[in-house]
């Protein structure tokens, strides 16, 4: 398409999205925004993408998710009529899931990820719709030789990682995922590719691969709570392939239900269910304990999205009931504490409007929170203050959002940027009242001292 051509398949799309010009904008920054992209479009930036121009790449990948999810179908790009014909910078990055190895996959991104001046084009990928991975498991390679290998990998190799995996995991709860990201990107492309490229035993081989699956899973939740939401999906698909390559379901479902969550979060709801779906399927029926839970109190929030009520609520008993067969937490991601059922099970009720419900299971949340998990602790104090402020028990919120300040400022987030700008715009009416501001004048004083990246 040239400029000055009508682009009628855009015109097309607004009609069936019931769309003016100016709220298709709306969606576009608001989805974009939630990508740290700080788009600023408006009804005319939309008149000149109906004439014929078009915005970068990026841009259009986040129209197309925007029509995504108002009118609950997978819109494509190119069905946008904003698609370019030449090959964009970024979209040489993001066909990097064209390589069958998933290690050489990853070595390639993380390196590029860890390098200050080649991360932005990674950075700048978007999140896109994608089709949902089957949920009829198939085990990857069983062994592999590397010709001319000096070293021949073994437990004490599985025992180092593992160590990084809990280590990690504990870094970014404590201190968000902007804190380390890149550390641990430069950890994958340099020290594990060298594990990785020593002969093994099939068990050893197995376990290195899981726990690389697992790693990779991490840096895709850091990744998101950094605000890159596009280089975050490609880290969880790199994830999934090392887990089918391991030949561990289990760590291929909580991927699974990772990316629901991320799905979620964008506002791709059936998206959302669907990984979900998937990911209890891929673990089996005969999966209990804490994973269990773990993939269930997902599916219950997706459904209760869905406004399943009784699928809901049946499902959040099951994952209940299965929490309680946990002998005692001892990694990420082979436990599940009763602070992070009673969030999920806080999320589902709130999507079924049972706020009373909500607030009693964001209330035990809260309380059982370690003492290390600033970044959830920020998040459940926050949302809590958020339900409590619905119901107009302002002193009550403050109480909580003092909380929540408490944790922020040791947390680098994203997530947690763009609550801070949330709070200071639902006091903003209330600052006048003495208690409201206080929590106000805290809460300009630590952004003040912020870099924001969110927006």
């Amino acid at each position: 398409m040239s400029h000055g051509d009508r682009n009628e398949s855009l015109r097309g799309l607004l009609a069936e999205a019931n769309w003016s010009a100016g709220e298709l904008a709306h969606a576009v920054n608001e989805l974009g925004n939630a990508q740290s992209m700080r788009l600023k479009y408006d009804r005319t930036s939309v008149a000149h993408w109906l004439t014929g121009s078009r915005p970068r790449a990026a841009v259009a990948n986040v129209v197309a998710a925007a029509f995504s999810r108002r009118i609950g179908r997978l819109v494509s790009v190119e069905e946008t009529g904003l698609s370019k014909t030449s090959q964009q910078p970024e979209s040489h990055l993001s066909d990097f899931r064209e390589h069958t190895d998933p290690l050489q996959r990853l070595v390639i991104v993380a390196r590029l990820d860890s390098s200050p001046t080649a991360r932005s084009g990674l950075t700048q990928l978007t999140y896109c719709l994608t089709a949902v991975p089957a949920p009829d498991w198939k085990h990857g390679r069983l062994s592999k030789t590397v010709p001319g290998a000096r070293h021949r990998a073994a437990s004490e190799d599985i025992e180092r990682i593992r160590s990084v995996v809990n280590t990690v995991a504990n870094l970014a709860e404590s201190f968000g995922g902007m804190h380390g990201r890149s550390a641990l990107a430069t950890y994958l492309a340099d020290d594990v590719s060298r594990i990785l490229a020593a002969n093994a035993s099939d068990a050893i081989w197995r376990e290195l691969f899981n726990t690389t699956a697992q790693l990779t899973h991490l840096l895709a939740n850091m990744t998101i709570d950094a605000g890159y939401h596009g280089l975050a999906q490609a880290y969880y698909h790199t994830a999934l392939d090392l887990a089918q390559d391991a030949g561990n379901p289990l760590t291929y479902a909580i991927a699974l239900r990772a990316m629901s969550s991320q799905a979620l979060q964008l506002g791709h709801h059936p998206h959302a269910r669907s990984l979900a779906e998937s990911a209890v399927d891929v673990a089996g029926t005969n999966n209990h304990g804490p994973a269990a839970a773990f993939l269930l109190s997902q599916l219950a929030v997706t459904h209760a999205y869905d406004g399943q009520r009784r699928s809901a609520i049946l499902e959040l008993s099951e994952a209940e009931a299965s929490l309680e067969l946990q002998d005692s937490p001892s990694g990420p991601f082979n436990s599940y504490s009763r602070a992070g059922f009673e969030y999920q099970r806080a999320q589902a009720f709130l999507a079924l409007g049972m706020r009373a419900e909500a607030i009693r299971a964001l209330r035990i949340s809260a309380r059982n929170r370690e003492p290390h998990e600033r970044r959830a602790s920020a998040l459940t104090e926050f949302q809590l203050g958020e339900v409590l402020l619905a119901l107009g028990r302002l002193d009550e919120a403050c109480l909580r959002w003092e909380r929540f300040l408490n944790h922020s400022r040791y947390v680098r987030s994203a997530r947690i940027d763009r609550a801070l700008i949330e709070l200071q715009r639902r006091l903003h009416s209330y600052k006048r009242q003495r208690q409201a501001g206080a929590v106000w004048d805290r809460l300009n004083a630590l952004l003040s001292r912020r870099d924001l990246r969110a927006y």
